[in-house]
């Protein structure tokens, strides 16, 4: 992260953080950042994060009101419920109490290590303020370069394509297959726009996304491959949920008792369609999930429109949310995408983990 690029994150930052909020006078900035207390938990990524934190407060100090930094204790798993209590402006707080207050005045920006998007996203909706996660987030990350207006367009794109489907068929280079059932689910725009009440995005963002029918009788149902620790693991779904491990492996067989073990980890989440074009892999979530490809999810999705939350867990300490990524230089690749809409036409969106001929010209259009 050199002094050139540096520069170029200061002189768009604010420009950023404009288009994406659009902040109101009255309106009050919030910013929460997850610190060890503990010496010994403390490490660079956490020293830099709080840096990035105390910068983006310095921004949008000249931009509207904020308040001070409010930094808890890192909760160690993506999308756990956050700590009861918290520091702010060098006092202990009831960080349960503190969230309650927050409300349509309030733009709320989580700078954190370990995603608060589950819990933050649920409180939005209930309490109407607005706001964006940003798990694992370093200021060096590409896809905040993007052309913002572009990505909502190509966002705009893929969640009107999702939103008329009945089903996306996906076959993998493995030849695997899964059939995802969208009928009457609804899609989500995470467009880098977040203006309204009750809204929440991470950021950086770029991405549409459908949870699939997670019903009785849903017919999402096939074979999902996934490489993971040098081992290829294959998923057997049956009615939204992951009921096998059916590779053969050390991982697979810790993976089977893992689903065995709380059966609603094996929720499919989500499918996700990323549309930032600045995005690249850097094995970071944040990022990698709005690369122009394809991605699912296990675990729970209330917050995202579905069905399964944390709640539903034997233990809601170790409920999960986990992505699964596939891109153009990854092992596994999605061979093809196909959208089945109501009238049984079909549609081929990506071949080959590119975005089809159609869609592009519709991106550039």
């Amino acid at each position: 992260f050199n002094r050139r690029n540096i520069l170029f994150y200061m002189e768009n930052l604010k420009k950023l953080l404009i288009d994406v909020f659009a902040p109101k006078k009255d309106e009050t900035f919030i910013i929460l950042n997850d610190f060890p207390s503990e010496e010994s938990e403390i490490d660079q990524d956490y020293i830099e994060r709080k840096d990035m934190a105390k910068e983006w407060h310095k921004i949008l100090s000249e931009i509207g009101n904020v308040e001070p930094i409010i930094y808890f204790e890192p909760t160690k798993a993506h999308s756990a419920p956050l700590p009861e209590t918290a520091q702010q402006d060098n006092k202990k707080i009831d960080l349960d109490k503190k969230l309650e207050t927050f409300g349509e005045k309030n733009i709320v920006l989580a700078i954190t290590k370990f995603s608060a998007t589950g819990p933050l996203f649920s409180l939005m909706k209930e309490q109407n303020f607005r706001g964006a996660t940003l798990p694992g987030a370093t200021p060096d990350m590409q896809a905040f370069k993007a052309d913002y207006k572009l990505v909502a367009k190509k966002a705009k794109i893929l969640a009107d394509k999702l939103e008329k489907a009945n089903a996306a068929v996906v076959a993998f280079s493995t030849g695997h297959e899964i059939y995802f059932d969208l009928r009457d689910r609804k899609v989500v725009k995470d467009d880098g726009v977040c203006h309204n009440p009750g809204q929440g995005i991470n950021l950086p963002s770029g991405e549409a996304f459908v949870t699939p029918n997670d019903t009785p009788g849903s017919k999402t149902k096939g074979y999902l491959p996934v490489y993971y620790d040098k081992h290829l693991l294959v998923y057997e779904v049956e009615e939204n949920r992951i009921v096998d491990v059916i590779s053969d492996s050390p991982k697979s067989k810790e993976m089977q008792k893992y689903f065995k073990d709380d059966p609603v980890r094996g929720n499919i989440a989500e499918l996700g369609l990323g549309c930032n074009d600045k995005a690249v892999f850097i094995n970071n979530i944040l990022q990698d999930e709005k690369i122009e490809g394809m991605h699912w999810a296990y675990g729970y999705n209330k917050y995202m429109g579905g069905n399964i939350d944390i709640s539903d867990f034997k233990n809601p300490l170790s409920a999960v949310h986990m992505d699964i990524i596939y891109t153009t230089e990854a092992k596994i690749k999605v061979h093809k995408i196909t959208l089945v809409y109501p009238d049984k036409s079909r549609e081929v969106i990506m071949e080959n983990s590119r975005y089809s001929f159609n869609i592009r010209k519709l991106f550039n259009s």
